[in-house]
């Protein structure tokens, strides 16, 4: 809540049930896998039926059941907030008795490099169910800064995090601190307002607005002892001494959460391998296992690229710590769900899409699966044979070589124009609506325009299909690629690199985006900030070629065009 400017997204435990329990709670349930077969339709019923039965028997406890279960169908729209009363009923009254026997503990910093006093909600175990990390600042005036909340995602929603921080405030009464964050969860969000619930004030309504606090929502509790004391200098000393050392404390910060997360990794990791020991031993395997093992690795992938652009992040806690073994690399990549509703809904959002044959509106995954993987430069030397077939077997190991998912987006060639699909989650499918309203605006109003000398054009999404639980964007096919991947192949490949060094391609491309973004950043409404901020930009490309579609003259470099997305 406090600091948010992390990359961990969804939590995936721990969970803090005895084994014990956990099948008491599992025999409690035989009505649930019913619910459960009955929302999500009539594919892979055998394999859901025996989820309880492969979970007892490889003796999985609540913690590793929650965790797997959000794994896998957190990103669909049902499954973002708690787990529905038909899924596994014994886990929520289970978890119902965990949060009310939630105990808050109090850590002083210990070990090399710790710096952090740490609030954790533990279950009658002794294990965490969230986090609160602050830091003792001593002068000019006595201070905690609050660094980071965190409840894990199957808690949330239930008071935990208001009770983490009550005991927060009552510290801070007892110790006659100030108590410090920085606000900047968004004011749309329900607990907007939670801190000023618990007597927090804007930093603004004491010492006044200054400069150096602008891009700071900082807020500030002040202990009855200090009340009728003026604080004023004091404080604009304090967050003075504060700015200088954020940079550090965010570090440490990061350091402490790649961690964790990591340690949630391998507890997924090793109870996926314990579920389905019997087919990595038989070399065998079925879709929901597939899957499941696929949704680990793509989610440990994201966290790799993530964990990459943290402040001061150097590696200490490697994700080579995870070592999947070779029958799991060896499982053909499942990417795509198969167990949403069987009826699919097309919505068409623009009117230069193309018409759309029967047998994509009839069965729109098995249609978009079945067609070959866009061709991109991230791809290598596999990308022509990638491209070629629609039944190239893509394995787990490909996507740890890749270090993403190729199969996000595939091609498709309508007979009047080359198209690309993505797919997503339906969770997004709000905000891409939003996006692509914006984006169709913006296209209208940056037509007269030229930045650099290039045209800015977008590509908006032109259709949504929904089906078993995937969302697909069809957007139309560039002549161009990401920005981050046109980068990093100016200044990685062989064929590139010297004629980049010569001609400064990359710094000529970033200065039209540079250009582009200030204007963007005038013309955007307030409200879409975040919006501009996850824009998408492509530049022009010769994808057969790999090569940049640029002029080179002897005053320089330039593009005629960028497109966003």
């Amino acid at each position: 809540m406090a600091n948010q400017k992390r990359v961990m997204g969804q939590t995936h435990g721990p969970f803090l049930i005895s084994r014990l329990e956990v099948f008491q709670g599992f025999e409690s349930q035989s009505h649930g896998l019913g619910e459960l077969i009955r929302v999500w339709g009539h594919t892979m019923i055998f394999e859901v039926q025996h989820i309880r039965e492969r979970m007892i028997k490889a003796g999985l406890g609540a913690k590793d059941a929650m965790a797997l279960l959000h794994m896998t169908l957190g990103d669909q729209e049902e499954f973002t907030g708690p787990l529905p009363e038909g899924m596994f009923q014994g886990l929520h009254s289970l978890m119902d008795r965990t949060v009310r026997g939630a105990r808050i503990e109090r850590f002083r910093p210990s070990g090399e490099g710790s710096s952090f006093h740490v609030f954790e909600i533990q279950a009658t175990e002794g294990q965490p169910l969230g986090y609160l990390n602050m830091m003792y600042l001593r002068k000019p005036l006595p201070c905690y800064y609050l660094v980071y909340v965190e409840v894990l995602a199957p808690f949330r929603r239930q008071g935990l995090g208001s009770r983490i921080l009550e005991a927060y405030r009552l510290f801070l009464e007892q110790k006659g601190c100030l108590g410090l964050l920085d606000n900047i969860i968004p004011p749309g969000d329900p607990t907007f307002h939670i801190y000023t619930r618990l007597g927090y004030r804007p930093v603004e309504e004491i010492i006044g607005m200054q400069a150096m606090l602008r891009d700071n929502r900082y807020m500030v509790w002040i202990p009855p002892s200090l009340r009728e004391t003026e604080i004023r200098e004091g404080l604009l000393k304090l967050l003075f001494n504060l700015q200088r050392k954020r940079a550090v404390i965010d570090m440490k910060d990061n350091e402490t959460m790649v961690r964790r997360t990591i340690e949630e990794f391998q507890g997924i990791y090793t109870a996926l391998t314990s579920m389905f020991r019997t087919e990595l031993a038989q070399g065998s395997s079925s879709p929901l296992m597939r899957f499941m093992f696929t949704k680990f690795t793509t989610k440990l992938l994201g966290f790799k690229r993530r964990i990459s652009s943290l402040l001061g992040y150097t590696g200490g806690e490697s994700l080579e710590q995870i070592r999947m073994a070779e029958a799991v690399g060896e499982l053909p990549a499942q990417p795509w769900s198969l167990w949403g509703p069987q009826e699919s809904r097309v919505e068409i959002l623009h009117p230069s899409a193309p018409d759309l044959p029967e047998a994509l509106k009839n069965d729109p995954t098995g249609f978009i699966e079945g067609l070959p993987v866009y061709r991109r430069p991230y791809l290598g030397k596999g990308a022509n044979s990638l491209a070629q077939g629609s039944h190239e077997i893509i394995r787990i190991r490909d996507l740890l070589l890749l270090g993403f998912d190729p199969t996000r987006l595939r091609e498709w060639d309508s007979g009047k124009g080359t198209f690309v699909f993505e797919r997503s989650w339906p969770r997004f499918e709000a905000h891409l609506r939003q996006k692509a309203k914006w984006l169709n605006q913006l296209g209208l109003e940056a037509s007269p325009w030229r930045f650099g000398g290039a045209e800015l054009r977008v590509n908006p999404p032109l259709a949504l299909l929904c089906h078993k639980g995937n969302l697909y964007i069809l957007r139309k096919k560039l002549e161009g690629i990401h920005l981050e991947e046109a980068l990093d192949q100016l200044r990685g490949d062989e064929n590139l690199m010297q004629l980049n060094r010569m001609a400064a391609i990359d710094r000529a491309i970033l200065g039209v985006v540079r250009s582009t973004r200030q204007w963007l950043g005038k013309v955007a409404p307030l409200n879409l900030k975040a919006e501009v901020e996850e824009l998408t930009f492509f530049v022009p490309w010769d994808l057969g070629r790999n090569f940049p579609r640029v002029t080179v003259e002897p005053n320089g470099v330039s593009i005629d065009r960028l497109w966003l997305a």
